[in-house]
């Protein structure tokens, strides 16, 4: 355990914070779906995820069909049970209050959870539960982030830590 976690008192949840990956324009904004760019994002971020042996108890996703896309690809990728997969309405262009309610919300025995959802209510979440100094997550990115609480009704503005940012390794389709 690093010494930052015993300072904190080793009572800790993780938080994978994902943008959903890339989604084809020209549809009604919640329905759109990823396109081949997002695909790729999220193939490879499942493997820098895998390779840093991320594990997570739970995947929230939000209703918009790229985030829930995103999810279930990463749900495949990890080899994780279909019930995985929580769909959260309200998550779908949330702002930060709103997911914080969400994650308050959370039974305590879920300790890595991943949150997918769009932006810019993942990077505005970051950025207050952490302090960071990023200012946006990009499509298909990942924030690791350690939250020193036992409980996730305790979740609030500078609870965590960010420890591990990843993007895909994907170039951009012209």
């Amino acid at each position: 355990m690093p010494l930052w976690a015993t300072i904190w008192g080793g009572n800790m949840k993780k938080l994978y914070i994902v943008r959903n990956a890339h989604a084809a324009i020209g549809a009604i904004d919640r329905e759109r779906e990823l396109d081949e760019q997002g695909i790729k994002e999220v193939e490879s971020m499942g493997i820098q995820m895998v390779g840093a042996g991320m594990r997570p108890n739970a995947i929230l996703t939000s209703g918009a069909r790229r985030s829930i896309e995103t999810a279930k690809h990463i749900r495949e990728i990890f080899g994780l049970l279909v019930n995985v997969i929580d769909i959260r309405e309200e998550l779908y262009n949330a702002n930060i209050a709103t997911i914080l309610e969400v994650l308050q919300s959370l039974p305590d025995e879920k300790n890595s959870v991943m949150l997918i959802a769009n932006n810019q209510g993942v990077s505005d979440l970051l950025s207050s539960i952490t302090n960071s100094e990023h200012k946006e997550i990009p499509n298909g990115g990942l924030v690791v982030v350690e939250l020193r609480l036992r409980h996730w009704r305790n979740i609030q503005s500078h609870t965590g830590r960010e420890v591990l940012v990843l993007k895909p390794e994907v170039k951009a389709e012209v």
